[in-house]
């Protein structure tokens, strides 16, 4: 397995390089899936099929000239060359191509993030990330976003991805995180490295007993006509006995808990669901409604399943 980067440099010129040192750990976002492979550990390496890679991190450092001959290193360059070329594309967003031999892995994508450190034996100890160069998109229009402080004690074996997953749905946003507690992460992270000045420390590593704050988006408020032509068709079907309106409220939050429109299933939720994924509304759910909803959950970030539960029907109300 070896990793080759391909991207214009910065006189214009195509440049391909090859990591010199394959990293211990990659991680990768598919379809909003968050995974992670150990390739020393597990040896062979279950890896994700490239053309739905929407993310690719790893962690790793460029060896300085007393390493040259090394066993484990793949290509020698000079690191400083490495470290500024990743820069410059991490700085302007650069299309680049990521190869990973071995693997389906051959795809384009922008330098996103790029962070080093230049420690002993001249090695640049680094931090990169890539995404879907075609997933990126601006938006013009400014949103204030209400968020509520909450706290949360580290626990053995949490990282700021994954609280990020678990508190803003999001592994991307772990940067949230970091920025509203860059001090208090800092300065342990700057103890442990006195602590052991040989030891390879992320800026972003955090320590069981922490306690974070982490600024958790305020539930908006939905209103419009989908959540009303829903709580018709529940009401119906006999899921609920909500009051029709268009407000989206705790009661039926929970009542659409207890709906899962798969294979078989029929009814005025279904029609509503078939509205939705743009299939004829016929009121049971076929092999064409599950493979509409599939594209739709897709197209939406979610886990791909084929049935409409809960976080599905949310999305089609606007929640």
């Amino acid at each position: 397995m070896d990793i080759y980067i391909t991207g214009k440099n910065s006189k214009g010129n195509d440049q391909k390089i090859q990591i010199p040192i394959i990293p211990e750990e990659i991680e990768s976002s598919i379809e909003g899936k968050f995974a992670e492979y150990d390739i020393y550990k597990l040896g062979q390496v279950s890896v994700p099929n490239g053309k739905n890679l929407s993310e690719l991190s790893w962690e790793c450092f460029f060896p300085g000239e007393a390493r040259k001959g090394m066993k484990f290193v793949r290509k020698w360059t000079d690191p400083a060359t490495l470290d500024a070329l990743m820069k410059y594309w991490a700085k302007y967003g650069k299309v680049v191509n990521v190869c990973i031999t071995g693997t389906k892995i051959n795809v384009d994508m922008r330098v996103s993030e790029y962070d080093s450190t230049v420690k002993s034996l001249n090695d640049y100890y680094y931090t990169v990330r890539f995404i879907d160069y075609e997933k990126i998109s601006v938006s013009s229009t400014k949103r204030s976003t209400k968020t509520t402080k909450k706290k949360v004690k580290v626990k053995k074996g949490q990282t700021l991805r994954k609280l990020a997953k678990k508190y803003l749905r999001s592994s991307k946003k772990y940067k949230v995180i970091y920025n509203a507690n860059k001090k208090l992460i800092d300065s342990r992270n700057k103890k442990e490295r006195k602590k052991h000045p040989k030891k390879k420390i992320s800026k972003y590593t955090i320590y069981k007993g922490q306690v974070l704050v982490i600024p958790v988006p305020s539930s908006k408020s939905v209103s419009n006509s989908k959540v009303e032509e829903l709580k018709k068709a529940m009401n119906k079907d006999g899921y609920s006995k909500l009051k029709v309106d268009k407000k989206l409220t705790s009661s039926m939050k929970s009542a659409m808990k207890k709906i899962t429109i798969r294979t078989g299933r029929k009814g005025q939720v279904v029609k509503f669901v078939q509205k939705m994924v743009g299939v004829k509304q016929d009121g049971a759910c076929g092999s064409k409604t599950v493979t509409a909803i599939k594209t739709y959950q897709r197209k939406h970030k979610l886990t791909v399943t084929g049935v409409a539960d809960y976080k599905t029907l949310l999305k089609m109300i606007g929640g």
